[in-house]
């Protein structure tokens, strides 16, 4: 079904272009050159392969909905479980001083986990290919989807205990936190006492959930007042994904050891040992099921840091941009006086908005935003990407990188977000992708006009049709 909604949508968006001839945006800063007129057949081509890049984050997220499990399962939700004992999963989160107390942010879902076969949990994602996968893969295959195929308990009552170098802070009754939604999720602030005072460098609690069978436990930040905070997305910036390849990028999300980004684990590093008062922030549009997954990678790979998952149920290019948005609203509203580095890459649809956005918003609170080219260091990566939204930015605070390198002698603190040794070439509109990419991933005409429409529509319909 995935595969035939990408090819109607790509001759869709074949079939809806205007025949008449389209003029080019305003001619590009140099040293991009002016664009001509397009002809009909090249604006067809900017549709078709818009409408294949913004289908990207539903092609690669084209998992199971919670529907499709329940359905599979056999229930309407956890309460039907009535042999399977409740679970609570609790996301590393962060809190802020409010002058008396730390203000905790509990963030997380209650769920049962109820007994698939493995033959089911090897077909739960749809597109992803298990016929020639070795027993290594196949064991993290199932343990994955195993977590993926968690069923919400809705309106659960949760109790919440917090403990600091290893004793309670909360007496034994605990805090009762706000019944779970209807699907089974929980996210609210709670003032804790017995944390102590502000802190100019970030300190770490546990927390954990009454009553439950496991896991329960959590990982909560306290983070400065002051200080720089480092939000990352985690696919394709601190982990080889390839969620332009979309069956590659589910193979790699389920069956494959998660490989870091080259570099990137030393420049959060270098990063967490040079910032003032620097707290870490990951960020992820794998759903919340997943959680435990990407901890353990993250928490063996990079600095402690909060994380936000994709809620449940989440799918379109229109909510995961929401939900981004707003977990990008939130931590800037509960850290006023901090700076933020924003770091995310260019097969990122959402954040290429996002990030953006938010600087506007809040433009004294931004220190740099980094945007790794994954179309000018992956010839996989195919899909144009657009620029347009870094237009009414000042070009000091972004910087779109290919390696590590390019950020690792950045002072960041002192204000400096570019390494001039890097070309940008950014044209504040599509970008990239088939149209042929430099050392920089800037766009550029590489062949002949002819040549050029046949060979893009002809790449369009054949990426389409390689998902038949």
């Amino acid at each position: 079904m995935l595969q035939s909604s990408l090819l109607a949508l790509t001759f869709a968006a074949l079939s809806a272009a205007s025949p008449a001839p389209v003029p080019a945006p305003a001619p590009a800063p140099s040293p991009v050159p002016a664009p001509q007129v397009l002809s009909s057949a090249e604006s067809i081509f900017s549709s078709a392969t818009g409408a294949v890049a913004s289908a990207l984050p539903t092609i690669l997220g084209n998992w199971p909905s919670l529907g499709d499990i329940e359905k599979k399962v056999g229930v309407k939700d956890g309460n039907d479980l009535q042999n399977v004992s409740a679970s609570a999963l609790l996301i590393p989160s962060y809190a802020n001083f409010t002058g008396d107390n730390w203000n905790v942010r509990f963030y997380g879902l209650a769920y049962k986990l109820p007994n698939i076969s493995t033959s089911d949990l090897d077909s739960l994602i749809d597109g992803l290919s298990t016929n020639n996968l070795n027993s290594t893969q196949r064991s993290l295959l199932q343990n994955r989807t195993q977590d993926l195929a968690s069923i919400p308990i809705p309106k659960a009552n949760l109790t919440a205990l917090v403990f600091a170098n290893g004793s309670a802070v909360t007496n034994s009754s605990g805090i009762q936190l706000a019944t779970t939604d209807d699907v089974g999720e929980f996210d609210q602030f709670v003032p804790v006492p017995g944390l102590g005072g502000n802190t100019s460098s970030v300190k770490i609690v546990q927390t954990g959930i009454m009553n439950v069978t496991g896991p329960g436990n959590g990982t909560v930040l306290l983070v400065p007042s002051t200080g720089i905070s480092v939000v990352s997305d985690i696919d394709d910036v601190m982990r080889i994904t390839k969620v332009y390849v979309p069956n590659e990028g589910l193979n790699n999300s389920f069956a494959q050891p998660y490989v870091n980004v080259p570099g990137i684990p030393e420049l959060f590093e270098h990063w967490n040992e040079t910032l003032p008062g620097v707290a870490f922030h990951y960020d992820t549009t794998t759903p919340v099921e997943l959680t435990r997954t990407y901890v353990d990678y993250l928490f063996n790979n990079f600095p402690v840091g909060s994380l936000e998952m994709r809620p449940i149920n989440i799918t379109q290019p229109s909510q995961i941009l929401e939900a981004r948005q707003n977990s990008l609203l939130k931590l800037f509203q509960t850290f006023p006086q901090r700076k933020f580095v924003l770091v995310g890459d260019s097969s990122s649809s959402t954040l290429l908005s996002a990030y953006p956005q938010i600087a506007q918003q809040f433009p004294n609170q931004i220190a740099c935003i980094f945007i790794r080219n994954t179309s000018a260091t992956d010839p996989d990566d195919k899909i144009p990407y657009s620029t347009k939204e870094f237009k009414n930015l000042s070009n000091n605070t972004w910087f779109f990188y290919r390696t590590a390198d390019d950020l690792y002698n950045l002072n960041i603190t002192n204000g400096q977000c570019r390494n001039d040794s890097v070309p940008q070439n950014v044209t504040f509109g599509e970008q990239g992708g088939i149209l042929g990419n430099g050392s920089n991933g800037a766009t550029g005409l590489v062949i002949g006009r002819a040549q050029y429409v046949a060979a893009v529509l002809g790449a369009v319909v054949a990426f389409a049709v390689s998902l038949l």
